[in-house]
């Protein structure tokens, strides 16, 4: 996950991580499943060296540096994973505001961190309102074309 410099805040899709982990390990290599890096994420998480799992609608999201995400940064994960209309990898505060019932300001506390981690870009040039964007996400959404 580190080796990778594009990696945006440390956040990758489990799936993501497999072809990297495939690809750097060459043809002659044994097979890694999905299930083989999420047993050593849980193993490598007992040390304290940031990694940890999160689980967003049906994939994982690998972390690789220590960040403190609770309960409502990963409602909102699985928020912009899921979307209203399917996959689209962005939220704003309005759709957290009516899909999940939240004030205004649990809103933005929450997406003001995920910035300030570095886990969502915001654009704040989108028509109705700012979009906050996880770029974590972008690989499952170019999967779908």
């Amino acid at each position: 996950c580190r080796a990778l410099g594009s990696l945006p805040a440390g956040l990758i899709t489990l799936e993501e991580l497999q072809q990297q982990v495939l690809k750097g390990r060459g043809k002659f290599a044994q097979d890694v499943s999905a299930d083989d890096l999420l047993r050593a994420i849980k193993k490598l998480k007992v040390l304290g060296s940031g990694f940890g799992i999160i689980p967003v609608g049906g994939t994982f999201l690998v972390q690789s540096v220590p960040a403190e995400l609770n309960m409502d940064h990963t409602v909102v994960l699985q928020l912009a994973e899921e979307g209203i209309a399917g996959k689209k990898g962005f939220v704003t505060v309005s759709e957290i505001r009516d899909s999940l019932k939240w004030e205004t300001e649990r809103a933005k506390q929450v997406l003001e961190h995920l910035l300030k981690e570095g886990m969502a870009w915001l654009d704040a040039q989108a028509p109705a309102e700012p979009q906050f964007w996880l770029p974590a996400l972008f690989s499952e959404l170019h999967a779908q074309d």
